[in-house]
């Protein structure tokens, strides 16, 4: 049993898509329960959580953080230093078992503090014996943790590793802390799970949404995870 955080700031539409698809796609008996923060919305998003109904014990935060790592420090705070805690925003869609499929990995590795499951996972052409036959086709989905230098705001994380708190810088923040405590387990999921990141989808109405979003400041305001791409990927080539 977890603790799923789920983030909001604004981007109603993204919202939308990404709750039902929480809703539809997880085992909510893996779910102890499920805190909703709104970090200030002003276009409808907050009421839309409020008034959202998921099959588990909720509860619902607002106030005006300005970072997703001051809402993830707060609701760690809340939670304590013992568990295994789950976080999505607001732009992401899980697709079906995604949170057994994080959880077995979890289990079977107690040493890993971070496991990331993000979309943009890196694909070489090559596979180990364990999901690919001999010539090469690709049988069954057995996951398994991949270490990672850092890993994104998606995922599943526990809340022992966290004995300092990522200092929110401009919005973000939680890759300088990683290169603070370099003694932190990180992962990729691998092979990756098919998560939908909704404000890198290159069609509409996702597109125009995400321009419309990034114009507010309603998005992130860098290209995503433009460091990481560089700094992330590195082991893989080597």
């Amino acid at each position: 049993m977890i603790d799923l955080l789920f983030l909001a700031h604004n981007r109603l539409e993204f919202t939308r898509s990404c709750v039902w698809a929480l809703w539809a796609n997880t085992d909510w008996s893996l779910v102890q329960r499920v805190l909703l923060y709104d970090d200030g919305s002003t276009d409808g998003t907050q009421e839309f959580l409020r008034d959202f109904r998921l099959p588990v014990e909720t509860h619902f935060t607002t106030g005006s953080w300005g970072s997703p790592v001051a809402v993830m420090n707060h609701a760690i705070e809340q939670i304590g230093r013992g568990s295994v805690l789950a976080k999505i925003d607001n732009d992401v869609m899980v697709p079906p078992g995604w949170l057994h499929e994080c959880l077995q990995v979890m289990n079977w590795h107690p040493e890993l503090d971070l496991l990331g499951i993000e979309a943009m996972y890196p694909v070489d052409g090559s596979c180990s014996d364990s999901i690919c036959d001999p010539d090469g086709t690709f049988t069954a989905a057995v996951r398994s943790p991949v270490p990672a230098l850092y890993i994104g705001g998606i995922g599943l994380m526990r809340t022992r590793a966290f004995q300092t708190f990522p200092e929110p810088q401009g919005r973000f923040g939680f890759t300088a802390w990683q290169d603070k405590n370099p003694q932190v387990q990180k992962a990729w999921l691998s092979p990756s799970l098919p998560v939908c990141l909704l404000d890198r989808v290159p069609f509409e109405p996702w597109t125009s949404l995400s321009a419309e979003y990034v114009a507010k400041g309603w998005q992130r305001p860098w290209p995503p995870y433009s460091k990481n791409d560089s700094a992330l990927w590195g082991w893989w080539a080597k």
